[in-house]
């Protein structure tokens, strides 16, 4: 199972989590892994592309199944809110992917636990 972690403070996401596999399918064929995949690197990348922003990100070298985007606070406000918006819609995606796929994937996030704004 992939199991998302959301550690947040008073102004936004702090660090994001993802851990482990689905085991939906073969090898190159589970499509809740694939969907993980895209939707977190495919972010980390908006942020760095799109923002100017190097994430701070831990992967695991071999086998896949981790990464940690630990987000530090831009001095440039703006900047800032773009990167938080960027990392709440990875959230609101997971969530959604959690919703329609229970049984490979759990996220834990105060803001979103039950799939809804608390």
């Amino acid at each position: 199972m992939v199991t998302v972690d959301i550690k947040r403070t008073d102004t936004g996401i702090a660090e994001l989590t993802i851990a482990g596999h689905a085991n939906a399918g073969k090898h190159g064929q589970d499509i809740v892994c694939a969907s993980v995949s895209a939707v977190s690197i495919g972010t980390l990348n908006a942020v760095h592309q799109l923002l100017g922003i190097r994430p701070d990100v831990e992967m695991a070298e071999k086998g896949g199944g981790f990464i940690r985007w630990t987000l530090h606070p831009h001095e440039n406000a703006d900047l800032e809110g773009k990167q938080q918006l960027l990392a709440e819609s990875v959230v609101v995606t997971l969530v959604a992917i959690s919703q329609q796929y229970e049984k490979y994937i759990t996220v834990n996030d105060p803001k979103w636990q039950g799939g809804a704004l608390s």
